[in-house]
C-alpha cells in the first residue's frame, strides 16, 4: 500500500472537540455550492510584499504553519474549512482568530482570496488557494502538490488562459466539506485526497483514458475507496460526467490497474456522484440511463450536498429506475465493519 502522506493521513485529523462553526440542528434549505447564473469569480488585489519567507517564518506560529498546510493541499478552502480542518488537527483556535490570519497572510501575499458573486453584488462567498510565497513555504513543509492542486501565478494562468471557474472552485469546495463532515461525523476511515488522479502505473502521459481525477477521494481501509465526484447544474456539466463515467468502467475494468495502480490499492474504487439535491441526482440518474451509462455490474452511488451538514454517516444511495434509494452508512470509527445497508 501506498505510504500514506502526512497531510491526507486522518490520523492527523482525529480532534472531535472543538466548536465545528455551525448550528448542527440548523440545515440550510439550498446547497451553499450550487452554481447560479451570473456568478463570476473576483480577485481581491493587493500591493507587492517582498518580504522574504525566512523572515515571515520567524513570526509564525503553528496555527499559521498549519493554514497554509491546509489550503495547500486542499486547493480552495473557505474560512470556515480552514478554522475545521485546523480544530481537527486538535490546534486551538477562534474562528474570528483565523479571519485575522487570513486578512495577515494576505498582506504578506501568501495566499490570494476570491469572492464567488453576482456582478452586482456587495459581496459573496470568500475563498482562498496559496501566492507563491505560500505555495513555497508550503513545498517547505512537505505538502504534495499535485496536477490538481498546483500552484500557478496570476501571469501564467493568464499566458495558459486557464483560470478556475466558479463551478470548477465550488466542486472542490464541496469535496473539501464531504471529507470534514465525515472526520466530524466520526467516520471511520484512513486517508482522505483532493483533487488527486487514479490510474495504472504507466509513464505519462495517460493517452488511453484510463484515469480519472475527481474532487475528493476517500479510503475506508485497505479495501475499500471512495471517489466522489461533484457535480453542479451547469449546461455542460452531464457531458462532463458521462465522459468521466466512461473513464471510471474503463479503469476499473482494466487488469492493469488491479495488478499496479499508482496509489497502491488491493480493490477497485467506488463511484459516488454529489448532486445539489434529491432532485438533482434524480435528473442525473435519468441522463445516464439515457446513455446507457448505469451498469448493473459496476454500480454507482449518490449522495447530496445537505448530507453534508449534518449529524449522519448515513450518506450515500443507490438509485433504481423509479428514483428509488437504497441507503448505506460509512463505518463509524471504533466500529471496524463492511458498510452497513438498509433498504
Amino acid at each position: 500500500m501506498k505510504k500514506i502522506e502526512k497531510f491526507n493521513d486522518i490520523a492527523n485529523y482525529s480532534n472531535r472537540v472543538f466548536e465545528y462553526g455551525f448550528r448542527a440542528g440548523h440545515i440550510p434549505e439550498k446547497p451553499v455550492y450550487a452554481v447560479h447564473d451570473g456568478e463570476e469569480v473576483f480577485m481581491t488585489m493587493l500591493p507587492f510584499n517582498g518580504m522574504p519567507i525566512e523572515r515571515i517564518e520567524q513570526s509564525f506560529d503553528a496555527v499559521d504553519f498549519a493554514v497554509i498546510e491546509e489550503i495547500g493541499r486542499s486547493k480552495y478552502l473557505s474560512s470556515l474549512q480552514i478554522y475545521q480542518f485546523i480544530g481537527l488537527r486538535g490546534l486551538a483556535v477562534q474562528r474570528q482568530g483565523i479571519r485575522n490570519r487570513l486578512n495577515k497572510m494576505m498582506k504578506l501575499r501568501l495566499i490570494r482570496e476570491y469572492e464567488l458573486k453576482m456582478p452586482e453584488m456587495v459581496s459573496g462567498l470568500k475563498v482562498y488557494d496559496l501566492d507563491y510565497k505560500g505555495y513555497q513555504m508550503a513545498l517547505n513543509r512537505g505538502v504534495i502538490f499535485h496536477k490538481g492542486n498546483g500552484y500557478l501565478s496570476n501571469k501564467r494562468k493568464q499566458e495558459l488562459e486557464q483560470f478556475d471557474s466558479v463551478e470548477d472552485i465550488k466542486r472542490i469546495l464541496v469535496g473539501n466539506m464531504i471529507v470534514l463532515a465525515n472526520l466530524m461525523n466520526g467516520a471511520e476511515c484512513d486517508r482522505f485526497g483532493i483533487m488527486e488522479t487514479m490510474r495504472p502505473v504507466q509513464e505519462l502521459p495517460i493517452t488511453d483514458g484510463c484515469i480519472i481525477r475527481t474532487a475528493t477521494n476517500i479510503q475506508l481501509d485497505d479495501e475499500s475507496i471512495l471517489l466522489y465526484e461533484v457535480v453542479r447544474s451547469t449546461p455542460h456539466a452531464m457531458r462532463k460526467l458521462a465522459n468521466k463515467i466512461n473513464r471510471y468502467y474503463k479503469l476499473i475494468n482494466d487488469v492493469r490497474y488491479r495488478q499496479s495502480n499508482y496509489y497502491g490499492y488491493k480493490s477497485v474504487p467506488q463511484l459516488v456522484i454529489c448532486g445539489e439535491s434529491y432532485e438533482h441526482c434524480i435528473k442525473i440518474d435519468k441522463y445516464l440511463r439515457s446513455r446507457e451509462l448505469i451498469s448493473e455490474k459496476d454500480s454507482l452511488l449518490y449522495t447530496e450536498d445537505l448530507f453534508y451538514v449534518q449529524q449522519t454517516l448515513q450518506n450515500l444511495y443507490e438509485l433504481d429506475e423509479d428514483g428509488q434509494r437504497t441507503w448505506y452508512s460509512l463505518p463509524a470509527r471504533h466500529s471496524v465493519r463492511d458498510m452497513e445497508r438498509s433498504a
